[in-house]
């Protein structure tokens, strides 16, 4: 096992990625994307995110890596997330986000009071993902 220092909370991303990339994809199988999107709703539910500012926290501290809304129009908002852990989510081949789609989606649901289904899209070359919330 390879010893990285250069991450502070190296372990919380250890965790992570264990949950998330290894052992619930085994356990969830072709169900695997499709349970994270609704346990991000109910997480954001749990946590009463109901804010951009709540999401950038939970973020953060969770070490899912640093939100950003990049456009805001009539039915959608589009946020980028990126940073370490997600560059090292990618670069391990790891290309499941469903968990915060589905937190933002309930986040932003919760605030506009319209339903909001979120969408994803991989920015390979910046290393990126793209989140896009779509309300009615």
């Amino acid at each position: 096992m390879e010893n990285n220092t250069e991450q502070p909370n190296e372990h919380v991303y250890f965790i992570n990625q264990l949950y998330r990339d290894f052992l619930l994809p085994e356990i969830l199988g072709d169900d695997n994307a499709a349970i994270l999107y609704w346990a991000g709703k109910r997480v954001a539910r749990h946590y009463a995110l109901s804010s951009f500012d709540d999401l950038v926290e939970f973020f953060n501290m969770a070490e899912f890596g640093n939100l950003v809304k990049v456009k805001e129009r009539r039915s959608s908002i589009t946020y980028e997330l990126s940073g370490q852990t997600v560059e090292d989510r990618l670069n391990s081949d790891s290309k499941e986000f469903s968990l915060e789609s589905g937190m933002i989606a309930e986040t932003v649901q919760t605030t506009m009071d319209r339903p909001t289904e979120c969408e994803i899209a991989i920015l390979e070359k910046e290393k990126k993902v793209q989140l896009v919330a779509r309300f009615g």
